[in-house]
């Protein structure tokens, strides 16, 4: 259970954070700004009649989060007070926005992004009130994490990192039925098959290295006797055959045969013992990462480095920072691993791994500027630090870690020494 005084400075530092990246994410380009006529305020009180459907879930999609923090952030309320706050909240910042939309000549503004908005900051609010502590799912979930789970936040922070990388395969999370549609999404790996298109290697590679990763990284989260083979194969299949019907996700034959050998190399990772099953999967990782960086892209442009933050992945909507900070996983995924191997000097840790992530990738990003098809980026290399930084803002894991209070890895890897 919370707290009240857990509540009162750290919950509204999550809702402060991601309410700044709505508004850049709404306002941008932050620049071009101008006083607008007064038929230029209409549209706000008009019914947008040519939104589609991406648009749509967009809207409703980027205020979930906010809703479930603003709920989660009044402690002391009770359940319809924190959902009358969740939803009070998601239209005071979307009617906000939307009016200073009004002086951004390349931004349009909607009564119908208002609602969109209002629903999802509502459904936020709601989904904290059914996940809460005391309530009904979280009770039914809590058992089950009990039942297979291993007690502790590293545990937590290790499936939490399971379900940001099925986001990342999933993105824009977009569902269509359309039969045109699903065979769209299916001709890569058609095509393939059948020898029009060449097998990417490269692509390949980084599915198996990341998927020899995340199984280590699972392992590590279920209880001793439990066996993670089956269960992860069966959720790497289905994240990857939800990306058929998804919009604009095909489902490629690097992704399956990557996550075939992938599988293949986690149960080899499993007959290690535990240091050098960890350490083989942040080198995985690590691989994973260069390959992904140094490829080539699919045009023949050359770009220069860019030095603003998020410059090019904010176009019509907010989907795609939410796709930007959703991709920084790798680095998420590479703190975690390292906190499975008990560090003694984990303050130490933070700063120099730290100052390695960023540097590394700014490193990696700066020579894209002499690969075709690549856009260099300085975005990458500070979200790459915020992921590796992001376990060591959970309060209970930066507890353990304080305290050296690791769990092992008993049952699921071979203990070390």
């Amino acid at each position: 259970m919370y707290s009240k005084q857990q509540a009162k400075p750290f919950h509204l530092l999550p809702v402060i954070i991601y309410g700044g990246l709505l508004v850049y994410g709404t306002l941008y380009p932050l620049h071009d700004w101008r006083v607008p006529l007064e038929t230029e305020w209409r549209p706000i009180f008009e019914r947008g009649s040519n939104a589609s459907y991406s648009d749509i879930f967009t809207n409703i999609v980027v205020y979930i989060p906010l809703g479930f923090l603003l709920a989660r952030a009044v402690i002391s309320f009770s359940p319809v007070a924190k959902v009358f706050t969740a939803l009070l909240g998601g239209i005071v910042l979307s009617f906000l926005l939307e009016s200073l939309q009004v002086y951004l000549p390349s931004r349009v503004a909607s009564f119908l992004d208002l609602a969109l908005n209002a629903m999802g900051a509502l459904a936020g609010g709601l989904l904290f009130v059914a996940v809460r502590p005391q309530g009904r799912i979280y009770e039914c979930l809590l058992s089950l994490r009990q039942a297979y789970i291993r007690p502790g936040a590293l545990a937590s922070a290790s499936m939490f990192l399971l379900g940001l990388w099925g986001l990342s395969q999933t993105s824009p999370w977009v569902p269509s039925l359309d039969i045109s549609g699903l065979r769209q999404e299916l001709k890569p790996l058609w095509y393939t098959l059948t020898q029009r298109i060449p097998l990417d290697f490269n692509q390949m590679a980084v599915y198996i290295l990341t998927i020899m990763a995340l199984g280590t990284v699972g392992a590590a989260a279920l209880k001793p006797g439990k066996s993670a083979f089956w269960w992860f194969a069966v959720f790497i299949s289905a994240v990857l055959l939800f990306k058929i019907p998804v919009v604009g996700r095909p489902l490629s034959a690097e992704a399956l045969a990557g996550a075939g050998v992938g599988i293949i190399g986690f149960v080899l990772l499993q007959k290690l013992p535990l240091k050098v099953a960890i350490l083989s999967s942040i080198v995985a990782i690590l691989g994973a990462v260069i390959i992904d960086e140094l490829r080539v892209g699919t045009t023949w442009l050359i770009s220069d480095f860019n030095w603003i933050p998020f410059k090019g992945h904010l176009t019509s909507t907010v989907i795609g920072i939410v796709d930007t900070l959703i991709g920084a996983w790798p680095f998420f995924a590479l703190s975690v691993l390292v906190l499975h191997l008990r560090p003694q000097r984990p303050g130490r840790l933070l700063v120099w791994g730290g100052i390695g992530v960023f540097v590394g990738m700014f490193t990696l990003e700066w020579n894209q500027q002499y690969i075709a098809g690549r856009y260099p980026d300085i975005t990458d290399a500070i979200l790459a630090l915020l992921a590796w930084w992001l376990p060591w803002f959970y309060t209970p894991l930066r507890r353990e870690i304080r305290g050296h209070h690791y769990p092992y890895l008993k049952g699921n890897l071979r203990e070390s020494g």
